[in-house]
């Protein structure tokens, strides 16, 4: 083979690679369902676009109304609002995906800087790409998946000698901010990596630790500039050290089948240890922090990911390279990296093709999954105007906030941002049957309870009379005498029921 052909396939190897990846990606990033909280992120976007201003308290519950309502996603929701007004949930399904893929290109780009091995970046980016997918709903924290990539981006070049580039962290958590509560990760990764420097160096004077200082004192004034000051700081240090009972936060069990691609790249993380290259204190220092805190919290395993990706891949060629160099002194004939190139130009055609139809079966639209949400029983209640304060499943909240403007809620995703604990406990215990589950009943002003198919407790109670059911979802009313026109309607068998499959299309 002439050098001029090697080279030749060599960088046709490399383009088609690097194409496969973000092919790949967009694949993973494809995810047409919708999330719980998307109907409220949209909502109280627009909202705020029309007041001009950053609610404090909270208009959309009666357990809550005028409570204090931390918004720490607001600048997020006015996004998702202003895309969605203009060009609907395709625009988001966009959006989400442009975020995807920039992360992968800043991150695919940082790999090619110091390595070149395609093996290993290809095996290392699809693990990465099917955590980052774990985690990427249509929801405000997209943005620290993406700051959090671009923080890591900026460190590398800083520790590479461009000082200059951590003068953009103040303007990052600036942003952050505004964006995401996830702004105490960003925070507290640059204090780890200040503190750490500063331990190696014992002194200030050294250069690149006064830069790093210098950064983290202007971060530290930027998380102040938003709508709620130094009260948004302490919302944060209250919360984040309580447990969470949402799925997302529960601990990954270590010793089963799930979370797989995680799992494989913390096992490649302990291998990289046998690697000859220097390795920079500070970086293992927070892959292993985040390591920790993702099994610890599932949901922080995509932000695990995003740190492993500079160093992981990195080290991981070097030995593969070591351990070839001793077995394979050959170079592949030319016949087999025509036959390998056109393998991965078939797989990348096919990626494209099924991405379309997977993209046309959809109406190019987020859709809404009926066995999930109680789409029938919210129509039901539409057609029949029928509003209220609904005490309800805390994942239906904000799709009852969008679709019953007129009622409030008892509880929706923005959780300890607006409600009180006692208020989730209730909750949680009145949803599940566990002990105590009717104390919530006598507590707070219920007119309607919109419950799931397995809350069958409640027909023990002759105080609630259930006026509708279906598959998914229970309506129950508070009886009254006399009734009210409601329950009138019901007893004369006059409410309607529309037997028509509901739009799935978003909203």
């Amino acid at each position: 083979m002439t050098s001029h052909s090697a080279t030749t396939l060599g960088t046709w190897t490399l383009r088609l690679t690097r194409l496969l990846v973000y092919v790949y990606a967009i694949n993973a990033f494809l995810n047409f369902g919708a999330d719980p909280d998307l109907w409220g992120h949209i909502k109280f976007g627009g909202d705020l676009w029309t007041s001009g201003s950053v609610p404090i308290t909270d208009p959309y519950s009666y357990t809550a109304l005028g409570h204090v309502w931390i918004n720490h996603e607001w600048l997020m929701e006015l996004l998702f609002f202003l895309i969605y007004d203009a060009t609907g949930s395709t625009g988001l399904l966009v959006f989400r995906l442009v975020l995807g893929m920039t992360i992968i290109h800043l991150l695919s780009s940082l790999y090619f800087r110091h390595a070149g091995n395609l093996l290993i970046y290809a095996l290392h980016f699809i693990l990465l790409i099917h955590v980052i997918a774990s985690g990427f709903a249509m929801r405000p924290q997209l943005i620290t998946f993406l700051l959090t990539a671009l923080l890591v981006v900026i460190l590398q070049h800083f520790f590479e000698g461009k000082r200059k580039v951590i003068l953009w962290m103040p303007l990052l958590m600036l942003l952050w901010v505004n964006s995401h509560g996830g702004v105490v990760l960003g925070i507290g990764l640059l204090g780890m990596v200040t503190g750490i420097e500063w331990l190696r160096h014992r002194s200030f004077h050294i250069l690149h630790v006064k830069w790093l200082t210098g950064a983290l004192a202007l971060s530290g004034l930027a998380l102040l500039i938003n709508p709620y000051g130094h009260h948004l700081l302490w919302f944060f240090l209250e919360t984040i050290p309580r447990e969470r009972i949402v799925t997302e936060w529960q601990a990954i069990t270590i010793f089963d089948t799930s979370r797989l691609p995680f799992k494989a790249m913390v096992l490649l993380f302990l291998v990289t240890f046998f690697s000859k290259i220097p390795k920079r204190w500070w970086e293992v220092a927070i892959i292993t922090f985040a390591i920790f805190y993702g099994f610890k919290h599932g949901r922080h395993s995509v932000l695990a990911g995003i740190l492993l990706t500079p160093y992981l891949p990195l080290h991981l060629a070097n030995l593969v390279e070591n351990w070839q160099a001793k077995k394979f002194q050959r170079p592949l004939p030319n016949f087999a990296h025509a036959l390998i190139l056109a393998s991965m130009t078939l797989f990348i055609i096919f990626q494209l093709t099924f991405h379309f139809q997977k993209f046309r079966q959809n109406n190019f639209k987020i859709q809404v999954d009926p066995t999930y949400f109680p789409m029938h029983a919210v129509r039901f209640m539409k057609e029949n105007n029928i509003n209220g304060n609904i005490l309800i499943l805390f994942d239906w909240g904000e799709y009852v906030i969008w679709q019953l403007p007129e009622s409030k809620v008892s509880v929706d995703g923005r959780y300890w941002t607006v409600y009180p604990l006692e208020l989730t406990l209730q909750q949680f215990n009145f949803n599940q049957g566990r002990e105590g589950w009717q104390d919530i009943l006598g507590l707070y002003p219920h007119e309607i309870i919109l419950t799931h198919h397995k809350n069958t407790h409640l027909e023990q109670r002759k105080d609630w009379v259930k006026i509708y059911h279906d598959p998914r979802a229970r309506i129950f009313v508070r009886k009254t005498e006399p009734p009210d026109p409601v329950l009138k309607k019901f007893y004369n068998r006059e409410l309607l029921h529309n037997s028509e499959p509901p739009e799935w299309s978003f909203p």
